[in-house]
């Protein structure tokens, strides 16, 4: 009886977690994003922030990750970063940390550029390109979706909308 038990346990763990997995997926095709198939771990790396603070993908570990790789130069960065800031802060204090990645240039410039912005959502510096060589990011921008439970879930190239309300709305879904 009580190996039944724990075999009907972990057949709804496994029906559950593959559920969660497709829903999650499904969510993101809803929002245009490639699918990343497999269980892929997202890649840890350490940069500074604008303000010299060490930051560490890790430290973000069981959130909804929005990773964004850009830079000052691109304009198709520089069309979607006010509406990165609006998603930001829609979702801000929720389980949802958006980390934008500028690659190839030095703090003075990625800072001078946040604040003539306004903007508010964290921005780490990878003047080395280190991190986005992990995530393959060879075009700009480029944005990955990170699950809660650290998988790589779906990516998109190009400059998105992100505020609209389809995707606030998934995105909120899935921070649940």
């Amino acid at each position: 009886m009580r190996k039944n038990i724990f075999i009907s346990a972990f057949m709804l763990f496994i029906l559950y977690g593959n559920l969660y997995a497709d829903t999650f997926k499904d969510s993101l095709r809803a929002m245009d994003m490639q699918i990343i198939e497999g269980d892929v771990s997202y890649f840890d790396f350490s940069l500074k922030d604008i303000n010299g603070k060490q930051v560490n993908l890790k430290d973000f570990e069981g959130k909804v990750i929005m990773l964004n790789f850009w830079a000052t130069w691109c304009p198709p960065c520089r069309k979607e970063m006010p509406s990165m800031e609006v998603l930001y802060n829609k979702l801000k204090g929720r389980n949802f940390e958006m980390l934008a990645v500028n690659v190839q240039e030095d703090a003075k410039t990625v800072k001078d550029f946040i604040v003539k912005n306004k903007y508010t959502f964290p921005v780490l510096v990878d003047p080395k390109a280190e991190a986005a060589a992990k995530y393959q990011a060879r075009s700009i921008p480029t944005t990955y979706i990170i699950d809660t439970n650290g998988k790589l879930a779906g990516g998109f190239i190009g400059a998105k909308e992100w505020d609209t309300d389809n995707i606030i709305r998934i995105l909120t879904e899935l921070t649940k």
